[in-house]
């Protein structure tokens, strides 16, 4: 019997190639960062507009609401007068003089304004009796005639006291006739069947109260004054005897409402924690023309032409005009159910109530005070605008941030591999380096332990050829611990007066062997009376040997080099001194020029010619050069060659029978050789 065959299947992990992780976040976690941050952006920008709208709208809610509020306010502060001097006339069969002056100084020591009032007219019908005037300031009544600025509003006054006694009249014939007269032509007051309650336009009258605490006040805004009609019968507690009308005339002071209580209203209602947020003025308008009677700021409302956020009536309707043309029998009237208010109870009819306000209108004149107000950015709209703006650029602000954090670490990433590649390619190549001196070392020294070697000059020649690889062995990990130093720390170096020809002659000494062994030719050019450098003698020795070196690498087949020294003048003066050393052998390509002073870099053309090296011999080059204050640049086109220059500061006066020669004093050390 055959055993079934067990299937196993083998399942080979798939190993995701470098390269293939690269291109995976090259094109695809890039553009999908990149329509993140895009919908981000869309969504805050949205965000923002709402926002804005929200915030337009509570702003001019709030402004309304500081002009309702500015507008009640300043209806209370002449209701307070109002309704103390009222109080005098309302409780007296006859006015009392010391009745109103005590009434009147009990109002002024509550008031916050007591100068509010200037005067006081009581004016009785008919006309041939001259006002009334009561003085404040001397506590006296005296009859005096209008003044001039009175004279259409006492005419205004008459013109409503004369309609309202005819009215009455029409009624009282209406009724002798058995007609009901028309709510638009009902009587404005009567006092009938004093026993019960009676209904009075949709009001409920109660016995014994009168209804002119409910009659609004007009107010003539172009003097400024307030004037409200009282009704009392001829004969107190006598309703068949005639009615006689006094109107109570209060002239305000302009100059309380413009420096005292204005301001006020406008600090209280406009203000914000840094300050006044709007521009407030209250204007005059008369007709089509406006004239300021109080600002926040100098000169704002003065240009019609400049448009405001908002504009808000304080005496009658809030907005517009509204109403009729003229103020007639309501003020001999109280408000009717649905017009004016709620209906009437006891309690609205007591004197502490606040009156209503009505402005005088004209049939040809309209003078109404309004209240303007702007915010300070412009607008509302561009203080919003402005808001958003901020918004906005906070909110891009730490998008773009994050944009860049992202593309930093993207770049970061990059780098971080190219530094990883970089590191194999510098462990491969020193391994490579290394390898070498350890073959000829380990080989040399086994033919002389195993006895291969017996003649004695084959021995030297074996000593010598270890010592040799021993001395460069141990010169590659000097320069490899150099490299280490110089990128840990600033290294330090004993800067001092140098004399370039000292250094070239040690560097040329120095690379003799290996450019003897090579068969190279050496061009040398140095300037006369170059003056003397800043640096440090053995470090800049070390940095020209490198770049000889490099050059009898790299110099090709025509086997030849230059080094040169000149001065570099700067407005006449030199300021430098260019240390080059220049070959013409396999040159340097442009993209591969970028790159040849970064550290383990190889050249991938000088990698496949099986030309050894580490790519830390320029990258040290540079680092001590650029430690000393200098600079090192390289410029090649391939197959030309290449030039390397080292560009020294000019170092202080010196004598030089005070220093000893460069030459003289490093003698005896020993340059480093380079790669």
């Amino acid at each position: 019997m055959t055993k079934p065959r067990t299937i196993r299947s083998k399942i080979r992990p798939q190993i995701i190639h470098p390269h293939i992780k690269e291109r995976l976040l090259r094109w695809v976690a890039v553009p999908a960062l990149v329509v993140v941050l895009a919908v981000l952006a869309v969504l805050q920008y949205h965000w923002s507009r709402q926002v804005s709208d929200a915030t337009r709208a509570q702003m001019e809610s709030n402004l309304h609401i500081s002009l309702a509020g500015f507008r009640q306010d300043f209806a209370r502060e002449l209701g307070s007068a109002a309704v103390e001097i009222r109080s005098v006339v309302d409780n007296s069969s006859s006015i009392k003089p010391a009745e109103l002056k005590e009434q009147f100084h009990h109002w002024q020591q509550t008031a916050a304004h007591p100068n509010l009032v200037s005067h006081i007219y009581l004016w009785q019908y008919p006309i041939s009796q001259l006002p009334l005037r009561f003085d404040p300031v001397s506590d006296q009544f005296q009859r005096m005639a209008w003044p001039p600025e009175f004279e259409p509003l006492q005419q205004r006054l008459l013109d409503l006291t004369m309609a309202y006694h005819s009215s009455m009249i029409r009624d009282h014939d209406m009724v002798a006739h058995g007609e009901r007269p028309r709510r638009s032509e009902r009587p404005h007051s009567r006092n009938l069947n004093a026993g019960r309650g009676n209904m009075h336009g949709g009001a409920i009258m109660l016995p014994g109260h009168t209804m002119d605490a409910l009659i609004p006040w007009a107010v003539e805004q172009s003097i400024p004054a307030l004037a409200h009609p009282i009704r009392r019968h001829a004969v107190l507690g006598d309703p068949s005897s005639p009615i006689v009308i006094t109107w109570l005339l209060v002239q305000l002071n302009p100059d309380v409402l413009e420096k005292e209580i204005f301001p006020e209203l406008a600090q209280k209602y406009f203000r914000g924690s840094s300050g006044m947020q709007y521009h407030v003025a209250v204007r005059i308008q008369e007709n089509d023309q406006r004239r300021v009677l109080y600002s926040s700021d100098a000169g704002f409302g003065e240009d019609n032409s400049v448009p405001m956020d908002a504009t808000m009536n304080l005496i009658g309707p809030a907005f517009g005009h509204g109403g009729p043309p003229d103020l007639g029998h309501e003020l001999f009237s109280a408000p009717a159910q649905g017009e004016h208010g709620p209906p009437y109870d006891d309690r609205r009819a007591a004197p502490e109530r606040l009156p209503r306000f009505e402005p005088v209108r004209y049939s040809n004149n309209s003078v109404m005070w309004q209240i303007s107000a702007k915010h300070k950015s412009g607008s509302v709209e561009a203080a919003v605008a402005g808001l958003r703006r901020r918004n906005l650029m906070a909110s891009f602000g730490v998008l773009g941030v994050l944009a860049i954090t992202m593309g930093l670490i993207l770049v970061a990433s990059q780098r971080a591999r190219k530094l990883a590649r970089l590191q194999m390619d510098f462990v491969a190549g020193i391994s490579h380096e290394l390898r070498t001196p350890l073959a000829v070392i380990s080989s040399a020294a086994e033919n002389i332990a195993h006895g291969v070697i017996e003649d004695r000059q084959q021995l030297l020649r074996y000593g010598n050829s270890i010592v040799k690889q021993s001395r460069q062995l141990a010169h590659l990990l000097e320069q490899v611990l150099l490299f280490a130093s110089t990128q840990q720390a600033q290294s330090h170096y004993d800067l001092g007066p140098l004399n370039v020809i000292d250094v070239v002659d040690v560097a040329l000494d120095g690379t003799a062997g290996i450019m003897t062994t090579a068969g190279f030719t050496v061009d040398r050019r140095i300037e006369a009376g170059l003056p003397l450098v800043k640096g440090d003698f053995n470090a800049l020795v070390q940095s020209v040997q490198n770049l000889i070196t490099n050059a009898v690498k790299y110099g090709g087949e025509k086997q030849w080099l230059r080094i040169s020294a000149r001065s570099v003048r700067e407005k006449g003066l030199v300021s430098e001194v260019e240390l080059a050393v220049e070959d013409q052998g396999l040159g340097i390509s442009k993209e591969e020029l970028k790159h040849i002073f970064e550290p383990f870099y190889r050249s991938p053309s000088v990698s496949q010619s099986g030309i050894h090296g580490t790519g830390l011999g320029l990258p040290l080059a540079r680092a001590i050069v650029e430690a000393m204050g200098g600079r090192l640049t390289a410029t090649s086109e391939p197959g030309m060659g290449s030039t390397f220059s080292i560009y020294l500061p000019v170092a202080k006066e010196h004598a030089l029978e005070q220093a000893q020669p460069a030459a003289e004093k490093h003698a005896g050390a020993e340059p480093e050789l380079p790669r």
